[in-house]
């Protein structure tokens, strides 16, 4: 069961850059559940990644996207990490 779920929008509060905290306070499954947007482009690029991918082509950079964090979400988020603790 979850407990509540949190949303942190990025410093540029594009759509795409939103993450999701899902708190589960169970004793025996206690754990947050960290979800992001990844980035849907027009099908032929996303066809073109994933024939890459299946036939192993690796970006000397990896695969990345970024995310920053507004400074007043932080309280916002020490605050879940507090209530989460707490059990």
């Amino acid at each position: 069961m979850l407990d509540g779920s949190y949303f942190f929008e990025c410093a540029c509060y594009s759509n795409e850059d939103i993450l999701r905290f899902d708190l589960c306070k169970e004793k025996e499954y206690k754990e947050i559940y960290v979800s992001i947007f990844l980035d849907n482009g027009p099908w032929w690029e996303r066809l073109w990644l994933g024939l890459k991918y299946i036939f192993g082509y690796k970006c000397r950079y990896g695969h990345f996207n970024c995310w920053t964090m507004n400074e007043e979400d932080a309280q916002r988020l020490k605050k879940m990490v507090e209530d989460f603790e707490v059990l």
